[in-house]
């Protein structure tokens, strides 16, 4: 098997591909038959959808990691490489550790709308605010088709995608569509139950009567109670709502009139809440769209070099950037929350690169071959005159997102 280098990628950029691709079959780490829990929604309930296999056979499927989480895993994957040295790119942040030192660093990569984030609209740049700024303004005036802007300052905001939705203009702002995408699936997926217990090993009992004393406390004994006209003041609260005394084991139901829904169909509010899945396997996609890149151009002002020759070292960057985050993502593991750690059944399998008449070719990728594809490419786009960003841009909180943020802890 070949691994994948610097021409291929200039290839595929070049008009020869469609897509980037790599399917991956996962099972619990328990074992086939093994329990995982997917993310709950609203209400409690999980994402049930009924799918298509290739064998052209429906089952019933639950999401396990959705596109938008798989983009921030992405996204935490690469800050981890950039922080360690393993790989450089721009980076725009702002350090709250003086004020709120157990915030300390966001960066682009944290944010959930990347650069377009409330958080930075409401910081400075030197004296300028940041949306006023040289930065702020590259950002703002970004287009397809003119999008150096965000490629010096931000280039994963144009594989993971970003909307200026946070502006203060009242103006929908500019939009860049996600290029890459990942989703993490479990097939034939079966819903179980949600249990609860609880052995106290100090009191008997969850249901002992709490009475109020003069200082707000509570008490069992009720000539220790303050009082009113009616005698010992009710504490309002039994013990088990302070998380004392035993629970007897039971199984987890809905409470009140939520209209849930299950794969089937509307169930009544007192059945039991899903407690996990059981599934056959998983299977992660991952997709990078080549056309998705296609549309960004990328002119430089004064440049000696072709528009052609330009664009396509911007967009080699890009797809280099965006199998660097996947590959990095993969090396950390798919342990994705609370009893969802998830194994690859037989190994990581090879990259396809799918031609545009459908036409596929395999290439491996390692997290380490995939930092210097990203090097050199970065390197070639440089001695092009494409701008990049090398020092670190750090913002400046104005006091009143600090004392926002404060009151909202």
């Amino acid at each position: 098997m070949t691994t994948l280098n610097l021409k291929d990628v200039e290839a595929a950029i070049a008009g020869n591909a469609a897509a980037m691709r790599q399917r991956v079959r996962m099972i619990p780490a328990e074992g086939p038959g093994g329990k995982v829990f997917p993310p709950t929604h609203v209400g409690g309930i999980y994402a049930w959808e009924q799918r298509r296999l290739p064998d052209d056979k429906k089952v019933n499927t639950v999401l396990l990691d959705s596109v938008q989480s798989q983009a921030n895993r992405m996204e935490q994957a690469l800050l981890q490489a950039y922080l360690s040295g393993k790989l450089k790119l721009p980076m725009i942040q702002v350090d709250f550790s003086e004020s709120l030192p157990d915030i300390g660093i966001i960066t682009t990569l944290d944010a959930p709308h990347r650069i377009a984030d409330a958080i930075f609209r409401e910081c400075k740049l030197d004296d300028a605010r940041f949306r006023d700024s040289e930065v702020g303004q590259a950002f703002i005036g970004s287009t397809t088709h003119n999008a150096i802007g965000l490629f010096r300052y931000c280039p994963h905001a144009l594989i993971f995608g970003v909307w200026d939705s946070g502006n203060l203009e009242g103006k929908g702002g500019n939009r860049f569509q996600r290029a890459v995408v990942s989703e993490i699936v479990g097939i034939n997926a079966e819903a179980g139950v949600r249990t609860r217990s609880r052995i106290d090993p100090l009191m008997r009992t969850k249901n002992s009567e709490l009475y109020q004393t003069p200082d707000g406390g509570w008490t069992v004994f009720p000539d220790q109670a303050a009082k009113d006209d009616k005698g010992p003041k009710k504490y309002g609260k039994k013990l088990s709502e302070l998380n004392l005394g035993n629970v007897t084991p039971d199984l987890v139901r809905y409470g009140g009139d939520r209209p849930i829904r299950t794969k089937n169909d509307q169930i009544r509010p007192d059945d039991v809440l899903a407690g996990g899945v059981t599934i056959d396997y998983a299977v992660q996609t991952w997709v990078l769209s080549l056309p998705a890149l296609r549309r960004l151009s990328f002119p430089v002002k004064g440049s000696e070099r072709s528009e052609t020759e330009l664009n396509n070292a911007a967009r080699t960057v890009l797809a280099a950037l965006a199998l660097a985050s996947f590959c990095h993502m993969q090396e950390q593991g798919y342990d994705l929350r609370s009893r969802c750690l998830l194994i690859p059944e037989n190994g990581i399998p090879s990259f396809e690169l799918i031609g545009n008449d459908g036409q596929t070719k395999t290439f491996d990728l390692n997290a380490a071959d995939a930092d210097e594809l990203y090097a050199q490419a970065v390197a070639k786009a440089k001695a092009l005159g494409l701008p990049w960003q090398e020092k670190v841009i750090d913002l400046t909180p104005e006091d009143r997102l600090i004392e926002a943020a404060g009151a909202s802890r």
